[in-house]
């Protein structure tokens, strides 16, 4: 395998060593908005700090109160949809796998926009989203209803909430880990604690920007992950050579 010189390895090593550096810095960052999110759920989901505006009473309701169960099946002309924990809910053909739902799809259940959906047997790791499409998910999945004193936006974000998943790990049933579940008659147990609908969709607002920052960020360190890639084809290769 023909090489180049010492002194032009040492020039390649260098140039992808920007981007190596361009991209543990990225990393930094999102960890620190992340965290900086985390502190802000701590604050903004319990009441401790509220906007300006925002004086009603927070009250403490049990999710039954808040949700109706969606058990809506036989609509196979619907779209096969996943529940993910960090891309949300998205089409199955965008998980980047083979298919291996059951054809007949004549069990599997409806959810429409601005429904929560969740894994019943996962829940209890926080894997939960607000659907924005309509579609069919895995009778595995809880399908739930915002009732008109839960914004959909704001209750996904406070299911993120480490307190919150802790409830649902208490309420799930099983013996161990891997047969834990959580269905909707003992979600519907849960108490958690809410501001009214106006001060829901104020913290939701701001949890999207925070989100959509975090997102974008993310998406540029994917493309310097491509750019580093490409760039290696070319240099490794002696495409492209580095004046030294």
């Amino acid at each position: 395998m023909p090489l180049p010189s010492k002194s032009e390895q040492k020039a390649i090593v260098d140039v992808l060593r920007v981007w190596d550096e361009l991209a543990l810095n990225l990393r930094k960052l999102i960890g620190c908005k992340i965290k900086t999110k985390q502190g802000l759920m701590q604050q903004l989901l319990t009441g401790k700090r509220r906007f300006p505006g925002c004086k009603g009473e927070w009250k403490k309701i049990r999710l039954g109160k808040l949700f109706l169960e969606r058990d809506e099946i036989n609509r196979p002309d619907l779209p096969l949809l996943s529940i993910t924990s960090e891309k949300g809910i998205i089409p199955h053909s965008e998980m980047g796998r083979k298919d291996s739902s059951n054809e007949d799809k004549s069990l599997y259940k409806r959810i429409a926009v601005g429904d929560i959906g969740y894994n019943t047997m996962r829940m209890w790791q926080g894997v939960s989203a607000l659907s924005p499409l309509e579609g069919l998910v895995s009778p595995a999945y809880t399908i739930c209803i915002p009732g008109p004193d839960a914004y959909g936006p704001f209750i996904a974000q406070l299911f993120k909430y480490p307190e919150v998943v802790h409830q649902f790990y208490r309420h799930s049933q099983g013996l161990v880990s891997d047969t834990l579940n959580l269905k909707f008659c003992n979600f519907a147990e849960i108490q958690v604690n809410v501001p009214d609908v106006f001060e829901q969709k104020k913290i939701a607002s701001f949890f999207e920007s925070v989100d959509n920052e975090i997102q974008k960020l993310n998406e540029y360190l994917q493309v310097l992950q491509i750019q580093k890639k490409g760039l290696m084809q070319k240099l490794l290769t002696g495409k492209i050579r580095v004046k030294t």
